[in-house]
This record gives structure tokens, C-alpha cells and sequence, in this order.
């Protein structure tokens, strides 16, 4: 009976104009989307092995002193999941300037075609956020009320079949008559992508790409079965659409944008231009304390002594701003956290929480970036300072003053300096990540579906 059930919902979908147009509007834009992001990840990874290849030739050629002054520049590999949910990958730099005497920033790639900052297309994560949870809603508003309104229902329920039957097949068909055509249209894309790109995934992208699919079909799972509850809580099918409609408004695109603007408010975090500005008096101040001291000793002090105090005020000055810099992030995960907490009451922001998370665009993976070139930066510090260290030992035994000039400037070997590969944690710690927001939607979806069961128990058919 079941399945009798289940295939006359599915018939009833595929022949209805929805179904033609769903499926329409699935591929078109989700084919259209992907290759148009493959292509520019295509040009980014062009560009990420020229600008390390050019970067190693540059290192080659630098003299030792002008490196350990300036430092050197690091790229990091474009992420290929990110042609699906983009998330902060935008701001999580590919080419970032590591120095002893600077603070390494993540901004925005050098790579970023201009056109995406005026006309950005649309990624995976987005169709599925407004397009597809619209759609759900549009597939189920009228999924009891409207067959009761013209008199379909009661026509089925005089066959003395259960109504947990009844609503279990519409629930399954319908879900599988929307599913069907989004599936359909992600493979074809990632199939059209990997035969014009160079776009390809690992074992644990794969793994992650079909965590991302699982997610979205979670998500669009969710917004049917609230619709479908709202249909079986009213009479009129023109109801159910303003009431849905109105949920979806609020849950999708209110929550999630307000969520930031409170947390703005409740948890304040100084601009970034204060932060520069109180930088650049801790240098300010450092320095001029050493030259009052160098004044206070002129002539009383050698080569030796100044270059100790200079390094000293260095030491100082990477202490004080270290220390600054730790404050200002800390106010800044608090505000984070708790935006992250209020944006968690509609179910949009925990799949694109638990979405930007697979894909290794997430708050998580950024904050590990973050995290990573500041030990990156560390472990750089050490090895130039190695290497200055063996150098000057060589350079005491040279025979002459030109002779030690070129052992202290010969450039550094690539190969010589830590390695800069950003990686990910294993798959329980991207697991452990997303959680909560996975929870999140189980939950919402069972709820719903419960409350469409006892609703429709309670519907009456004489209405």
C-alpha cells in the first residue's frame, strides 16, 4: 500500500509543471554556477604554481640581509571545494608576507577576478540556502490543504487507508521528486567541471564532497517537511503559501543577517584602524627610549652593544604587539561566538556553518589558518635566525672583510626554509566541527515531520 502510495505522489510530481520547471532551474543554475567558478579556480590555480615558482626565483636572488629584513612571501594552494561553497575563502589569502618585523595579515586574494566583486556568482551553498528551500516550499505548502480543497484527499481516506501511510508516502514522494532533479543536476556539473577544468578532489575531498551533498539534501529535507506541517495546520492552500513564505523570509534571510549586527552591538571589538594606531604608538614609544639612551651614552657604547639594544627594542616591540594583537582576537572570537549563537536560531546558518566547514571554508578553517601562519612565521623566525648564526660562525674564519660581506648576503635556498602547507585536521575533527549544526537539522527535521503526523490527525476533511 505503501509504495502504491509513494508512486502515485511521484507521478503526480513529474507531471505537474513544478517538477518541469524545478528541474529547469536546478541545472541551468547549478551547471552554470560551477563551471563558471571551476574556470576562475582554474585560473587561480595557474596563477598560485607561477607567483611559488616566481617566488622561489626572486628568494634565489635576494641577497640574505634584504630577506631576513623583509621577509619572504608564502602562497597557499586554492581550495578545490570551495568551487562549491565558497564561504571565507575570499578572505582566507592565498599569498601572505611572513616577516620577522611585520605581522602576517589574511585578506583577500590577489587572484580575485574583479568581475566576482561586481556580479558574484552564485556557489553551490547559495542555490541550495534560497533557491532550493524555496523550492521545497513551493513543492509541499499545498501538500494536505490543497488536495483537501479539491477534494482529492477525502477521496483517498475513503479507502480506509492509515493516515500515517498517507502522509508517509506524500512526504517520501514529494521529497524524492524534488531531490531527484538537484542531485542530478550537482553531478552533471561536477562532471562538466572536471572535463573542461583542472578541478579534481583527493580521497578525503571526495569524502568531503559527498558530506556537502548529504548536508544540502538535510537542508532541503528540512524545509519540506515544515511546509508540509504548516499544510496539514490550515485549510487553504493560499494560506499555507503566505504562512510559509513568511517563515521562509524570516528563518533564511532575517535571522542569519541580524544575527551579526546584534552581536555587533552586545560585544563591541575596536576598529582595526585603533589597533594600527595604537601599533604604531608602542613603536613609537619604544624607539624613543632607545635613542634617549643612546644619547644618554654617547660614545660610552660599541657596535656590539647598540646592535644588542637595537634587538632588544625588536624583542620589545614584537612583545608589546603580540600582546595587543591577542586582546583584539579575543574580543573578536567573542564576537564571533556569540553572532555564531544567535544565527543558530534559523536552520540557514547552521548548514551554511556545517557546509563552509566540509568544504574548508568555514570560521573553523580560517581561524586554523590563522593559527598556522603564526607558527609558520615562528618556525621562520627560528630557521633565519639559524641560519645567521652558522653564517657568522663561517664568516670568522674568512680571510678578509669581502670574503665575510659574501657569506652573510649569499642568498637562502628555497629549500633551506619551513615549508608552508596549510593543511586540515582528520575527518573526526571536521565532524566534531559541524556537530552541533548537523544536530541542529536532524532534530528540526524530525520535529517537523512530527508536527505535520499529529496534524494531519487532527486534520479535518469536512472543512
Amino acid at each position: 500500500m505503501l509504495a502504491l502510495l509513494i508512486g502515485k505522489e511521484i507521478r503526480a510530481h513529474v507531471l505537474s509543471y513544478r517538477f518541469v520547471l524545478t528541474f529547469m532551474l536546478f541545472f541551468v543554475l547549478i551547471v552554470s554556477s560551477v563551471q563558471i567558478i571551476a574556470l576562475n579556480y582554474d585560473r587561480q590555480l595557474a596563477n598560485f604554481s607561477e607567483s611559488q615558482r616566481a617566488q622561489e626565483e626572486k628568494l634565489k636572488e635576494t641577497d640574505f640581509r634584504s630577506m631576513r629584513w623583509r621577509g619572504t612571501q608564502v602562497e597557499r594552494r586554492p581550495n578545490p571545494l570551495s568551487v562549491f561553497a565558497m564561504g571565507l575563502e575570499k578572505e582566507m589569502a592565498r599569498s601572505v608576507g611572513i616577516s620577522q618585523f611585520q605581522e602576517a595579515k589574511l585578506g583577500r586574494s590577489k587572484y580575485a577576478n574583479p568581475l566576482f566583486v561586481l556580479f558574484p556568482a552564485p556557489d553551490l551553498l547559495y542555490i541550495v540556502n534560497i533557491v532550493a528551500s524555496l523550492l521545497a516550499v513551493l513543492f509541499a505548502f499545498d501538500a494536505v490543504c490543497g488536495e483537501a480543497e479539491e477534494g482529492t484527499l477525502k477521496l483517498v481516506m475513503s479507502n480506509s487507508v492509515p493516515r500515517h501511510l498517507v502522509l508517509l508516502a506524500k512526504w517520501i514522494g514529494g521529497y524524492i521528486a524534488l531531490i531527484l532533479p538537484f542531485l542530478i543536476s550537482v553531478l552533471c556539473a561536477l562532471f562538466f567541471a572536471q572535463l573542461t577544468t583542472a578541478l579534481s578532489f583527493t580521497g578525503d575531498e571526495w569524502g568531503a564532497f559527498a558530506g556537502i551533498l548529504g548536508v544540502a539534501t538535510l537542508y532541503i529535507s528540512l524545509f519540506y517537511a515544515l511546509s508540509l506541517m504548516i499544510s496539514t495546520l490550515v485549510h487553504r492552500a493560499a494560506t499555507s503559501l503566505v504562512v510559509n513564505f513568511l517563515i521562509w523570509v524570516l528563518v533564511v534571510l532575517v535571522v542569519p543577517n541580524t544575527a551579526p549586527i546584534v552581536a555587533r552591538a552586545l560585544a563591541p571589538v575596536p576598529s582595526a584602524g585603533v589597533i594600527a594606531g595604537q601599533k604604531v604608538a608602542i613603536q613609537r614609544d619604544i624607539w624613543n627610549g632607545v635613542r634617549r639612551q643612546m644619547r644618554g651614552n654617547r660614545g660610552g657604547r660599541n657596535n656590539e652593544e647598540r646592535q644588542q639594544a637595537f634587538d632588544d627594542a625588536q624583542a620589545k616591540i614584537r612583545e608589546e604587539t603580540e600582546k595587543l594583537t591577542t586582546g583584539y582576537l579575543q574580543k573578536v572570537d567573542e564576537q564571533i561566538s556569540l553572532g555564531v549563537l544567535l544565527a543558530r536560531l534559523s536552520p540557514s546558518a547552521s548548514y551554511v556553518y556545517a557546509t563552509a566547514g566540509l568544504a574548508g571554508s568555514g570560521l573553523g578553517d580560517f581561524g586554523g589558518l590563522r593559527e598556522y601562519i603564526k607558527r609558520y612565521r615562528q618556525e621562520f623566525m627560528t630557521k633565519v635566525q639559524d641560519i645567521e648564526q652558522v653564517r657568522r660562525k663561517l664568516a670568522e674564519n674568512a680571510a678578509d672583510q669581502t670574503e665575510r660581506q659574501e657569506i652573510m648576503e649569499a642568498p637562502v635556498e628555497p629549500g633551506d626554509l619551513p615549508v608552508f602547507a596549510p593543511g586540515r585536521g582528520g575527518w573526526s575533527e571536521v565532524l566534531a566541527d559541524g556537530q552541533v549544526d548537523l544536530i541542529i537539522l536532524l532534530v528540526l527535521n524530525v520535529v517537523f515531520f512530527l508536527g505535520s503526523y499529529l496534524g494531519f490527525l487532527r486534520y479535518d476533511l469536512m472543512k
